[in-house]
């Protein structure tokens, strides 16, 4: 049976163990305000929280190689979506610039025989995919059981999934009213180029999907609350190599003062990169000035043991560490009731909220979506709440709301405790 306990006399004493487990019933809110701000300030926060982020937003993807894309290509699938009769030769052209690269091509003309219904047989199709194509022409196509075209329902699952989407149109003058308001309508969250030929298509589809590898090969960064974008990361365990190309001055400026002086021998802080984040001491930092107005960088860090904070193992009633932390992001992220504020305990699915940086200082469409999941990562598995990140997905902006699908594997609290995936799925505002 639980026992209840004085929660704020026990951190204040340091004895709060692992595991604690507190009942709904214990009456921890009924104390002066003094006491309850003692008891929040141990819960805990996000490194560097009150420090404003330095981002190297100017940063550009250094370009891979083609081995390099197609070893990243050889697991992702693009949908291909578009009226069927009127775009034939354009669809084989994007099939054909998405297989170059080395991705697979999902095609309607493809799937072969189902059982299911067609309509629910291509929306599984799009929930499957990495990226959605679409070719926007003339004709907008027969609408379905949802009043929309079979080219617009898949463009609108896509949006809901947050897959990653890119869209053509022709050239045409004489386009259908609801296909003009389709192209419109994409046109308010997308740049949507046009296309002379055929090739011309499959040439620029080639290149987008080259583009997508390289903003996903160069990962970016987060060290303290410094933001870049690498070339390279090699984890040694033990020692992490990072190489880097900088642009903005104030960032190198905050990665160079990282070094340390004779008086200070590194600075220790959070390094997060590619759903993985780690402890870290600055052991090195080597600056190589270019000419392009930029600084390489090569960052030697000595991965060390991170403080676990006890009150991460912390369950309260029927709550589980694992619960309250679901809970914390679905308040925060989602603006969903907490869960714990009538029992007096909703501090402890407080956290702070790792978009906010974004929200006051606003980025490019291009990097939204990669410094969300950076932030995610850092806030859920620098903090030990979790072991990685999943799955990550952020759709674009629709009246300032975005989806936002996120997984993350908990972490085990005993040894023998099999490994657990939780998910959330909701609107954030960003």
């Amino acid at each position: 049976m639980p026992i209840k306990i004085a929660l704020g006399k026990w951190l204040a004493q340091g004895r709060l163990l692992d595991s604690t487990v507190i009942p709904l019933g214990a009456k921890i809110g009924a104390r002066t305000k003094s006491q309850n701000a003692a008891i929040i300030e141990y819960m805990p926060r996000q490194a560097n929280q009150d420090e404003q982020l330095l981002i190297d937003r100017a940063a550009a993807a250094e370009l891979p190689s083609v081995e390099a894309v197609r070893e990243w290509a050889r697991e992702k699938r693009a949908f291909i979506s578009s009226v069927m009769t009127e775009l034939a030769e354009e669809r084989r052209a994007v099939a054909a610039g998405v297989r170059t690269v080395g991705m697979r091509a999902v095609m309607f003309e493809e799937f072969g025989g189902r059982d299911a219904d067609p309509e629910g047989a291509y929306l599984a199709e799009v929930e499957g995919s990495d990226i959605y194509i679409g070719i926007l022409g003339r004709r907008y196509g027969t609408p379905l059981k949802t009043r929309f075209s079979a080219t617009h329902t898949e463009y609108l699952h896509a949006e809901k999934h947050a897959l990653r989407i890119a869209v053509w149109t022709s050239a045409t003058t004489d386009r259908e009213g609801h296909e003009q308001s389709f192209l419109e309508e994409v046109r308010t969250f997308h740049v949507v180029p046009g296309f002379r030929t055929v090739a011309d298509l499959q040439r620029q589809v080639e290149e987008r999907v080259s583009a997508i590898a390289a903003e996903d090969l160069a990962p970016w960064c987060k060290l303290g609350n410094v933001v870049f974008r690498s070339s390279e990361v090699e984890d040694r365990g033990e020692l992490i190599h990072v190489t880097a190309r900088v642009r903005e001055d104030a960032v190198a400026r905050a990665l160079e003062a990282a070094r340390g002086d004779q008086w200070n021998r590194g600075t220790k802080a959070r390094f997060t990169w590619s759903g993985r984040s780690k402890y870290v001491k600055v052991a090195g930092v080597h600056v190589t000035s270019t000419s392009a107005k930029s600084k390489m960088f090569r960052l030697e860090l000595e991965v060390e043991e991170a403080a676990r904070d006890s009150l991460l193992e912390l369950s309260i009633g029927r709550m589980t560490p694992a619960d309250l932390t679901e809970s914390a992001l679905r308040t925060v992220l989602f603006g969903e009731p907490n869960p714990l504020a009538d029992q007096h305990m909703g501090f402890a699915t407080e956290i702070s909220d790792p978009l906010s940086p974004l929200r006051e200082s606003p980025v490019s469409e291009e990097i939204i979506r990669p410094l969300s999941e950076l932030l995610l990562t850092d806030l859920l598995v620098g903090s030990g709440r979790a072991k990685s990140v999943r799955e990550f997905r952020l759709g674009v902006a629709i009246r300032g709301r975005r989806t936002l699908t996120l997984a993350w594997e908990t972490p085990n609290r005993y040894a023998n405790e099999p490994t657990t995936t939780r998910s959330i799925q909701g609107e954030v505002n960003i």
